[in-house]
């Protein structure tokens, strides 16, 4: 049905878009390189504990512990800045954090890395109050590395160490529109749960492959231009599919 606008009014885009909420991933997506993989794949040692947890041998955490005992060297707070600063940030992330301001849209990163590095990389990028839901870890005096998952469910099947569906479903309201941003394994079950879908890497495959309907993008500028037009034509529509995954979830619980 169309409702017949009065020209010449002007647009109350902060109620329009009142629910809406934007969910990102970090690692590949904000960040041009999966950096928790990365990292400790350049200070430590990966095998075989990551070939053990892609057969199901070894669980998520008991991985990341195992990451953080097989650092080879002292990892101090200067060493990790320096390797932080090799790494570009997207081009597009400081329009995407503009774009959500101005219409006044909540903008939540989620990911399954570490606030040790997420933190320190958004900090050295000159973004400091970004909301942001992931795992903990610190070092000590002694370069050694603890580790905490605060955000991990028993119940979920996924390979994550936090939980992103939970924390989407526990911060977006009932009613709102959920977007999702990302590019990995441990984005696809969140996604599942999005109305609108930006995807790239494997997530972008396990979209494909499963029929899952997505923008896919290269950069977040590709991300910013289409968000653009989709509030511009006021097309963020629930998902159908979504809100029942959503539903079931809440009821699981």
């Amino acid at each position: 049905m169309n409702i017949p606008m009065d020209q010449n009014a002007v647009p109350d885009t902060r109620e329009r878009l009142y629910n809406l909420h934007i969910f990102c991933d970090f690692d590949g997506t904000i960040s041009t390189r999966d950096i928790g993989f990365d990292l400790f794949d350049r200070f430590g040692v990966q095998e075989p504990w990551h070939t053990q947890l892609m057969e199901g041998v070894l669980g998520i955490r008991d991985y990341w512990r195992r990451m953080a005992l097989e650092l080879r060297e002292r990892l101090d707070p200067a060493m990790l800045d320096a390797y932080l600063r090799e790494i570009p940030l997207d081009p597009g992330f400081g329009d995407l954090l503009d774009l959500a301001h101005e219409q006044d849209i909540p903008f939540t990163i989620v990911s399954d890395g570490f606030d040790l590095y997420i933190r320190r990389y958004l900090h050295l990028n000159g973004v400091r109050d970004a909301e942001i839901y992931c795992n903990h870890a610190e070092l000590d005096e002694r370069g050694v590395m603890t580790m905490r998952f605060p955000y991990a469910a028993e119940g979920c099947v996924c390979i994550c160490a936090a939980c992103k569906r939970n924390v989407v479903l526990r911060l977006a309201h009932p009613d709102a529109r959920i977007i999702y941003i990302g590019d990995g394994v441990s984005d696809r079950c969140p996604a599942e749960h999005a109305d609108i879908i930006f995807a790239k890497g494997s997530l972008a495959a396990h979209c494909n492959a499963n029929r899952l309907p997505h923008y896919p993008f290269r950069t977040l500028d590709d991300v910013v231009r289409q968000l653009r037009l989709l509030l511009d034509r006021r097309r963020i529509r629930p998902r159908h599919q979504a809100m029942l995954r959503r539903k079931g979830a809440w009821e699981g619980e």
